[in-house]
């Protein structure tokens, strides 16, 4: 079967605030960057595009691929799969973002290979997917077969564009090929950017001038708790506390609140002056020290406040349940029985009943038993 390399250029950078494919990369744009260290592997090369202009056509040429337009608009990676496998003449087609950097050359080819080999076996399947060790399935770094067509176009027609709804069991291929993590980083913001040059300087220096220094520090891991509101995530997470504090781990806990909080008192010098229009006010005392920022460039994300955490194991993140960052759905009987926000990147599942993840790989604990998902914890992220 033939088959060739897709990269999905069609996100808004709206977190990066500039387009994605044009940031420097080593020498060149992140869009070259990716074109030449994929020519080895497929000598066919397209570019999933939100609409056809000039800029996109005369870069195309210039990089000797082809730009394929999204024939159905604003429906996320969905539309760039539809659009490229309605247009293209190749059977199989590897999809990757742009802006995932080390995707990993040799296990995209293999998975070209080993769906050709599959659906020799049996027609039925189109899709190869690599498995993440805590995320699951990454449907955006994935082979697929022409022949799954007629089923993104029932999703759009349903407008259902959840691209993991089009990995059901009997269709999917889940290779046991061992990748290194960085094949699935994404560059989403400013910080993550700035993090992949630093990878990208410690794999190829000779790419920078020789005053750039690379950042090396760990990153700490952060697991987020999404469940609907009363369901008991604060007692929850108490209880958890308590039980990774008894194994000797530093804590951080970030806490979005999407209706805003006043955390200082009216009447309160403090209050008083940030009212008068203080931008910054810090509180120090014997036992504590708090900051307070007003926002004038917005909301920072949520990888801007992992990133300013320090001196932590473990950051614990309650809210951002709509977020992308690894997730541990809380259900409680009666009354929140279904996960919310979207189950990107779901890890675990707890519950007070015998919920049924339709993730079947993923791991359900009892609701009354937080040390039991402290153990997890420890064990997932290496933590000692």
């Amino acid at each position: 079967m033939s088959y060739a390399l897709v990269l999905l250029c069609g996100g808004l950078s709206t977190r990066m605030g500039t387009n994605k494919a044009f940031l420097p990369f080593g020498e060149y744009t992140l869009m070259e960057y990716q074109v030449r260290r994929f020519r080895p592997y497929f000598e066919k090369i397209y570019l999933s595009v939100p609409k056809m202009t000039d800029s996109w056509m005369h870069l195309a040429a210039r990089l000797d691929c082809t730009a394929i337009p999204d024939r159905v608009e604003k429906i996320g990676p969905l539309g760039g799969l539809y659009s490229c496998l309605s247009a293209v003449t190749e059977e199989l087609l590897f999809f990757t973002p742009v802006d995932a950097p080390f995707t990993n050359t040799d296990a995209a080819l293999s998975l070209c290979q080993m769906l050709a080999q599959s659906i020799d076996a049996d027609p039925v399947k189109y899709a190869c997917v690599l498995m993440h060790p805590t995320r699951g399935m990454q449907p955006l770094s994935a082979a697929y077969a022409k022949t799954c067509l007629p089923v993104i176009e029932r999703m759009i027609q349903a407008e259902n564009y959840r691209l993991r709804q089009l990995l059901t069991p009997e269709h999917t291929v889940l290779p046991d090929i061992l990748v290194p993590q960085e094949h699935f980083y994404n560059m989403n913001d400013m910080p993550s950017y700035y993090h992949a040059l630093q990878m990208l300087a410690e794999k190829q220096p000779a790419l920078f001038p020789p005053d750039f220094v690379p950042q090396t520090e760990q990153t700490i891991p952060y697991v987020s708790f999404s469940a609907k509101s009363g369901t008991g995530k604060t007692t929850y997470l108490e209880k958890l506390v308590a039980c990774l504090k008894e194994k000797g781990l530093r804590i951080a806990l970030i806490k979005h609140d999407a209706h805003g909080f006043e955390l200082d008192q009216p009447g309160k010098d403090s209050y008083r002056l940030r009212k008068a229009g203080v931008d910054t006010m810090i509180l120090c005392g014997p036992d504590q020290t708090a900051r307070l920022e007003n926002h004038t460039a917005g909301e920072p994300s949520l990888h801007q406040l992992i990133s300013s955490v320090e001196d932590a194991d473990l950051i614990l993140i309650e809210g951002y349940k709509f977020g992308s960052q690894p997730k541990i759905q809380l259900l409680r009987k009666g009354y929140s029985e279904t996960p919310v926000g979207n189950l990107e990147n779901t890890i675990a599942y707890v519950a007070d009943f015998p919920y049924k993840p339709t993730q079947n790989h993923l791991p359900l604990f009892d609701l009354n038993k937080p040390q039991d998902l402290a153990t997890y914890l420890i064990s997932l992220f290496g933590l000692k």
